[in-house]
């Protein structure tokens, strides 16, 4: 069956897919469809996400598109705060290492430098601000009011509302089976029809490579597994607190809204692969590290049925991928976030706009984030990885 043709098709219904779609719609661009595979949008990463968002990132481009991506979230909340809920509790970055500390003020004078009010918290103020931190040893941290969490389920249903009362076109149950180039554009084959488009953007995730290799170009995203954990709390305090990170061994803990905990923990060791049941060693390389900032928590037990794991759409230097390809005229890149898909969507909803609609992106300086990097060995590593 042959379907009239997209002015873009948009692989992959996530946070990412989704907002590309909204910005594309607001930039004035008319016929626009997002190609899902599963029966219901934000099925993978984006629903097994933390819901962090914080500004404090290690390098430019990171801190550029936190700081358009928060305000997107401040104004989204005013319009669906009951489905968004975004809590600005802050994130609080502790260490207790003089490189600990050395490189936490080094990433706070570059967060200043975008008019970001991150502070530098003394012993005292970390403990006030978060009484579940561990005094002995602390040098201090770094905290900066407007980052949070929010609800990642939320994030995904406002972009796909907005998307769709724009007129964003969304087919569900629809897997890429082929993309080919055309004269003018590309046919995209899936398993229900063939659609002509004349641009495509790959938001396909942790499939971005397979998406690429149907052009034959080698789209250099992983799939990570990573792990995070619930833990009550029965008579624990219940308000809430800011997302608190031992910078010294990447534990992250926080607390949920009604009480409990959320606990996460990234092994840098661990290898790509596609398997999202809990890793049996992240209980153990918690028990191993939770202690050293977070002794309170540590005693908490954690039962293994509210644990869960989810993909982390990685590359080398723990940066996107945005941009045209220049291989393939046409094609669009906006894929591998790693973790931070939820918190940069708004951001990379953008930069895809105006690549399409404008031809370079304004909003965003996009070299640190182009393709050619890793054949250039021109790679940009961005540290705060949690």
């Amino acid at each position: 069956m042959s379907e009239p043709g997209y002015d873009v098709v948009i692989v992959g219904g996530g946070v990412i897919g989704l907002s590309v779609a909204r910005e594309l719609k607001g930039h004035g661009v008319d016929r626009v469809v997002v190609l899902e595979r599963e029966g219901a949008v934000g099925q993978r990463s984006s629903s097994r996400a933390n819901g962090g968002v914080r500004a404090q990132f290690a390098t430019s481009i990171n801190i550029a598109f936190s700081l358009h991506s928060i305000e997107e979230f401040e104004r989204l909340a005013t319009a669906h705060g009951d489905v968004l809920q975004f809590h600005q509790t802050g994130y609080l970055f502790a260490t207790g290492t003089e490189r600990g500390e050395a490189l936490l003020r080094s990433s706070l004078e570059l967060q200043r430098s975008f008019g970001l009010a991150v502070e530098w918290l003394t012993p005292p103020e970390v403990l006030e601000r978060a009484p579940i931190v561990r005094a002995d040893g602390l040098r201090g941290g770094t905290w900066h009011a407007r980052d949070g969490f929010l609800d990642p389920y939320g994030v995904v249903e406002v972009m796909r509302r907005e998307a769709r009362g724009l007129g964003a076109e969304l087919r569900l149950n629809s897997e890429v089976r082929a993309l080919e180039r055309a004269s003018n554009g590309f046919v995209v084959t899936t398993d229900r029809d063939v659609l002509h488009a004349r641009y495509v953007v790959n938001a396909a995730g942790a499939e971005a490579r397979s998406i690429g290799r149907m052009l034959d170009l080698d789209v250099p995203v992983w799939p990570i597994r990573r792990n995070l954990a619930f833990a009550r709390s029965p008579g624990h305090p219940t308000d809430l607190i800011p997302m608190c990170v031992d910078f010294d061994t990447g534990v992250l803990v926080r607390r949920e809204v009604g009480g409990g905990y959320l606990i996460a923990y990234s092994n840098p060791e661990d290898e790509p692969g596609w398997a999202t049941t809990v890793d049996p060693r992240f209980l153990d390389d918690v028990a191993e590290r939770i202690g050293n900032r977070f002794p309170l928590v540590s005693e908490v037990p954690i039962d293994p049925r509210h644990c869960w794991a989810g993909l982390y759409p990685e590359t080398a230097d723990h940066h996107a991928i945005v941009g045209f390809c220049g291989e393939v005229e046409g094609f669009v890149l906006c894929a591998g976030f790693g973790g931070h898909g939820i918190m940069h969507s708004p951001a990379a909803g953008r930069a895809v706009a105006e690549l399409i609609t404008r031809g370079a992106c304004r909003s965003f300086d996009l070299h640190a984030l182009r393709l050619a990097r890793f054949a250039e060995g021109d790679l940009t590593i961005e540290s705060a990885v949690l």
